[in-house]
């Protein structure tokens, strides 16, 4: 049998980075599919924790749209507009300095009423996106720009970001506008990416093979 032999001496010392984020995906019933079923649409007022599930009503009240128009996702949207702006919540447990994006799909409720009446929108939809400890992003849409209908809501991609913290945080989704033809809003996704992980720095010591092997490794 033939051997071969390898004769290494001396100290070698290696740097390297290894970095590793983990995504996940957060949160419950972001297309608002779980719930009561509304029917051609409910509305729901303050502070209503039971009719969609993992969603609390907030402030003022909001449209539970059921057939009434073509959803973004599944069936189920909502008017963030009832009678009057409303907003609605969700808490998800949340990791210290973790990255949360936060998508949704936006547009806007297609029908209105004359300026003077109590229950008049301006065309522009305006819907507010906040976190706990973060600072808030306002979103909209325009119903006179974009021409959208019940049967074609013209739903537009929307991202939201922040940073976590605390271990707990509340996202809250805000109507900016009066009347009871708001913002049209499907589709909630929120994906959290942790904080990179890195480890550097391994320094290796190779002894003389004839007198056996020693190896030595430090991880910082």
């Amino acid at each position: 049998m033939q051997k071969t032999l390898l004769k290494f001496i001396g100290l070698s010392a290696i740097g390297f980075s290894l970095s590793f984020a983990f995504a996940a995906v957060v949160g419950t019933n972001g297309s608002f599919e779980n719930g009561t079923d509304p029917g051609s649409f409910a509305t729901l007022t303050a502070t209503d924790s039971t009719t969609i599930s993992g969603w609390t009503v907030d402030g003022g009240s909001v449209d539970y749209i059921g057939s009434y128009w073509v959803a973004s996702n599944g069936t189920r949207s909502l008017d963030m507009n009832g009678l009057a702006s409303g907003s609605i919540s969700q808490t998800i447990p949340t990791v210290v300095g973790a990255t949360y994006t936060v998508s949704f799909d936006l547009s806007g409720n297609p029908d209105g009423r004359p300026a003077e009446d109590p229950l008049f929108s301006p065309s522009n939809k305006v819907l507010r996106v906040s976190a706990t400890g973060a600072s808030s992003q306002d979103f909209s849409f325009d119903t006179a720009i974009e021409g959208n209908s019940t049967s074609n809501m013209m739903w537009k991609g929307k991202t939201y970001t922040f940073v976590a913290t605390t271990v707990s945080t509340t996202i809250t989704f805000a109507s900016q506008i009066v009347g009871a033809f708001g913002p049209a809003l499907d589709n909630v996704s929120i994906e959290e990416t942790l904080p990179v992980v890195t480890n550097t720095t391994v320094v290796v010591k190779l002894a003389d093979l004839d007198a056996g092997p020693t190896v030595t490794a430090v991880f910082n």
